[in-house]
């Protein structure tokens, strides 16, 4: 009975030795339902509810300011084919899934809430399966787009930038004049296209 046992063990750890899982946590969980009576809440209100915006940026005498809270997940499985009589063979699988939060809200000349949205994502990010000869050299899924850091973490370390894109920061999302983005944009369009670099 414990040899059987400890064969199985043997086992499954073998065949799980491709197995791994990420989960990533960005941003604090956001209040319940904080959208729907945020109308006309000053400034000083939100803040102390919410501590500071992770994205910013103003436009004429408006203030718009956007938290966020996103859980990813990311498994994959990758077998060797050896047992089939193909060595030189990986079969690999992945899928990943997004869950959270974007909430934006929009300040008045006299720093009051004038509108407020929020954005729930719960959805899956896609999967994928592949062979690959000898190692698996490229994952299934790709999920680094969304784990980028939060917007402040970057916030001093952007003005020893290349010139082309410390001179864009004012107009670059999270911390610019021209509006925010949510998480998971692609990174050569919008406002970026100025730090393109022949």
């Amino acid at each position: 009975m414990r040899s059987s046992a400890s064969v199985l063990l043997l086992s499954l750890s073998v065949l799980l030795g491709g197995c791994t899982q990420w989960h990533y946590e960005l941003g604090e969980t956001l209040p319940e339902n904080f959208e729907r009576d945020a109308q006309g809440k000053s400034l000083a209100n939100v803040l102390a509810q919410l501590g500071p915006p992770l994205r910013f940026a103003s436009r004429e005498d408006q203030l718009l300011m956007a938290w966020e809270a996103w859980e990813v997940r990311e498994s994959a499985l990758g077998l060797s084919l050896g047992w089939a009589g193909a060595d030189l063979l990986n079969v690999d699988w992945g899928t990943a899934r997004i869950e959270g939060d974007y909430l934006i809200m929009i300040f008045d000349a006299e720093r009051r809430v004038s509108a407020a949205q929020r954005i729930h994502r719960d959805e899956s990010l896609g999967s994928g399966v592949a062979i690959q000869l000898l190692y698996s050299f490229v994952s299934v899924v790709d999920v680094q787009d969304l784990l980028l850091p939060l917007p402040q973490h970057g916030w001093g370390a952007s003005q020893l930038l290349p010139l082309p894109q410390v001179l864009n920061n004012a107009q670059s999302p999270g911390m610019g004049d021209t509006g925010l983005e949510q998480r998971g944009t692609p990174q050569g369009a919008g406002a970026r296209t100025l730090e393109w670099l022949e």
